[in-house]
């Protein structure tokens, strides 16, 4: 059967957060003759019986088994079963507002377009901790770049959208090799930068990229990550990733050049270890050293290989 779009949904011992998403997916799915497909990446807490139970339900719902785990991977699995024209990856940990994937949809009636994302608002499920500064929010997904629609091909690498909500014409994300498998959340390493690196591959291809106001989701924040340390450990992963981006795709010169004058001053402030209350505006700062030292040791790590660096599923 061939349908307008596949939404495609990884997921790992999420059940509590993925079955509601799996409600509103497949509502979603079925007001654009599209389908969805849950991938399951080595789950233990039920999931694969409880979407069994859904299938059951619904000819539009369909389950992958990408065993190795890591996010790029298991959406990399969902793309190559898909049989939707347009892959629209959402994670399991995320909620669409209602006509979400029909605006996602909207910018491929022009075929120069081949990916498209939308805004992520963050819902906290416990109240926020009294350390909480605003400036943290990237860490945690959000996305947010105004109320009009937008072409992102002349936009800075940050902007591209986000994987919880990113639409992708399934034979140029293939053509491209997919997810960078270096890239993106992998166990206990949260890890991220394959958005970027996918949409600086289809640029450079000559296809265009939008930025759609309408499509609009929730990231649920897990509290287990509202502790300091689950924030520097993102933000010295967000620095490698950067400097791996980077190297991928840019002049070496403009990659060190990013080091000497925006993270040298960071890198060599002195550590932050909470000790009792953490204090907001150290934290903050906490996680600018932690992303200039991370930013630095990826320089080191993957400068002399640069030229290898774009990998794909079939480099591993």
């Amino acid at each position: 059967m061939s349908f307008a779009a596949s939404i495609v949904i990884p997921t790992r011992n999420r059940r509590g957060t993925l079955m509601p998403l799996l409600e509103r997916a497949l509502g979603e799915a079925g007001a654009a003759g599209a389908e969805v497909i849950v991938v399951d990446n080595g789950s233990t807490d039920g999931t694969e019986a409880a979407v069994a139970e859904v299938r059951t339900r619904s000819r539009l719902l369909r389950c992958v088994v990408e065993p190795v785990p890591g996010a790029t991977r298991a959406r990399n699995a969902g793309a190559r079963a898909a049989a939707g024209d347009v892959v629209a990856f959402i994670d399991d940990d995320a909620m669409p507002r209602h006509g979400w994937l029909a605006a996602l949809l909207s910018p491929f009636a022009d075929l120069r377009v081949v990916a498209a994302g939308g805004p992520v608002a963050l819902r906290f499920l416990v109240r926020r901790p009294s350390w909480w500064d605003g400036a943290l929010d990237t860490y945690l997904a959000a996305y947010d770049l105004g109320p009009e629609p937008l072409d992102l091909g002349a936009r800075p690498a940050q902007d591209s959208p986000r994987g919880l909500n990113l639409a992708v014409r399934r034979d140029a994300f293939l053509a491209v090799g997919g997810f960078n498998l270096r890239l993106g959340p992998r166990g206990d390493r949260p890890s991220v930068g394959e958005e970027s690196d996918l949409c600086l591959r289809l640029l450079a291809c000559g296809h265009e990229i939008r930025y759609v106001p309408g499509a609009a989701v929730e990231h649920l924040v897990d509290p287990a990550r509202l502790h300091p340390r689950w924030f520097f450990q993102r933000a010295f992963w967000t620095g490698w990733s950067e400097a791996m981006v980077g190297l991928a795709h840019r002049r070496l010169r403009k990659v060190a050049g990013l080091l000497r004058w925006h993270y040298r001053l960071r890198a060599f402030r002195l550590p932050y270890r909470p000790r009792g209350e953490p204090e907001a505006a150290r934290v903050r700062a906490e996680c600018e050293r932690r992303e200039a030292l991370g930013y630095l040791l990826g320089l080191l790590r993957w400068a002399p290989v640069r030229g290898r660096l774009v990998q794909t599923e079939a480099g591993g």
